[in-house]
């Protein structure tokens, strides 16, 4: 019969678990909200549970164009592979269930990601992307006068960027054809 952990050692074990069940990095948004959803440790634990685990070399953070992610590094994997049965049967059973029905939004927020910058004395720009893994297949950088615009515009990027995609490649192209028949 396991074990089972407690305090900082399990909220290690959880988050190696989570990371491994992923299947692809996580930004720090994206790892916090599956521990939220599962209820399995307080922000102020995960805030300080996450940079030991990359300090001690289990987990590895690296920049995507999304975000900064964490992956489980090799020592990670064989910790977890060594200790994962001490993480509670129920509680794993909901990771699992909550990493598997995220994964969907997860990977939609990696497709399409934005990056806001400048102030308002000189303004924002706004850049939006939709990606194919690290290449930006389409992106769109304007010059925003306000935060609120800025945000307003960011918040509905994921929802309008694939019709937008589409009108920009049907302008694009129609506009082709008709100088190639011309």
């Amino acid at each position: 019969m396991p074990f089972f952990t407690h305090g900082d050692t399990k909220n290690k074990l959880i988050l190696l678990y989570i990371l491994s069940k992923a299947d692809a990095p996580l930004t720090h948004d994206q790892l916090y909200r599956i521990v939220d959803r599962t209820d399995s440790m307080t922000f102020f634990a995960f805030e300080t549970i996450l940079p030991e685990l990359e300090t001690d070399g289990f987990v590895a953070s690296f920049v995507r164009p999304y975000g900064d992610c964490y992956g489980l590094t090799a020592s990670g994997q064989e910790s977890l592979a060594l200790f994962s049965d001490s993480i509670p049967i129920t509680l794993r059973d909901s990771i699992d269930r909550t990493v598997s029905d995220a994964k969907g939004s997860f990977l939609r927020e990696k497709q399409t990601t934005s990056r806001l910058s400048g102030n308002e004395r000189d303004g924002y720009t706004l850049e939006l992307l939709v990606l194919s893994g690290e290449e930006t297949v389409f992106g769109i950088t304007l010059s925003v006068a306000s935060k609120e615009a800025a945000l307003s515009m960011r918040s509905r990027w994921a929802k309008e960027s694939e019709s937008l995609y589409d009108l920009v490649w049907d302008r694009l192209l129609r506009g082709t054809e008709e100088l190639s028949r011309g």
